[in-house]
């Protein structure tokens, strides 16, 4: 991030609100090891003169990386960059493409259905929206390395007039990606249930185990930086996929 000489973006541009773009820098600066882990953040009026921001941007910026798990505070001490493994144990909202990655493999997909279809009851309910309204269905099996590692089934409710062919998935590979880059839906945060259930007969064969096999279900809600949910995805991911989370208490006991 460049130091700024107001907090007010301009239009044209759009950029990410000052906020977060202090936050993904100050990220960088733990990832590269000039922050390390357990030290001490800069104070609130040094991290507004050297970015020139409002101490305002300061303090939302460092509330989002104690959200995300990067920084923790200590009461009369200040707030402190997080060890890596806790770092490396805070979800973020990544498609399936980034987070292969970070995880060392190679993404890859097969689509199996990509059609428009009627939102049902209950997914109308978790997509704020009506009945019967169309949203885009996308069904993928997810490879790791070449290996089937999950199913995906999407319902995307894009805004009205939108399109996005299936060529266009081929080629990207990442449906997060396409929605910032073509229809200005950036991912933001997520609702999420985690659950198990037994490899039916067609998923078993997919994802080449054997009928009845314990699947990681995960069910989410995307919403937007806008805070609108989005998309409505169920996965189910075969082992040995692991699914790492961090909990923190909150409030007095």
């Amino acid at each position: 991030m460049r130091p700024r000489t107001t907090d007010t973006p301009t239009a044209a541009a759009k950029p990410a609100p000052l906020y977060q773009q202090l936050a993904e820098t100050l990220k960088q600066l733990m990832e590269s090891g000039k922050i390390g882990a357990r030290e001490p953040m800069p104070a609130e009026r040094d991290l507004a003169t050297t970015y020139q921001v409002s101490r305002d941007t300061v303090r939302k910026a460092i509330r989002l990386l104690e959200e995300q798990g990067l920084l923790y505070s200590d009461h009369g001490r200040g707030t402190f960059a997080a060890p890596e493994a806790v770092r490396q144990m805070s979800r973020f909202l990544d498609s399936f493409t980034d987070d292969t990655i970070k995880r060392g493999g190679v993404p890859g997909q097969t689509i199996l259905a990509m059609e428009t279809v009627a939102a049902n009851m209950a997914v109308a309910s978790l997509l704020h929206m009506q009945p019967d309204e169309p949203l885009l269905r996308i069904k993928r099996v997810r490879l790791m390395d070449g290996k089937p590692i999950g199913l995906q089934e999407s319902f995307l409710r894009l805004p009205a007039g939108a399109r996005l062919e299936q060529k266009e998935l081929e080629q990207v590979g990442s449906l997060y990606r396409i929605l910032i880059d073509k229809f200005g839906i950036k991912p933001s945060e997520s609702l999420e249930s985690v659950g198990a259930v037994a490899a039916r007969a067609e998923d078993a064969a997919l994802l080449g185990v054997q009928a009845g096999t314990p699947l990681l279900l995960c069910e989410r809600v995307m919403l937007s930086d806008r805070r609108e949910p989005v998309e409505y995805c169920e996965m189910k991911y075969a082992p040995p996929y692991r699914y790492k989370t961090r909990i923190s208490k909150g409030g007095a006991v």
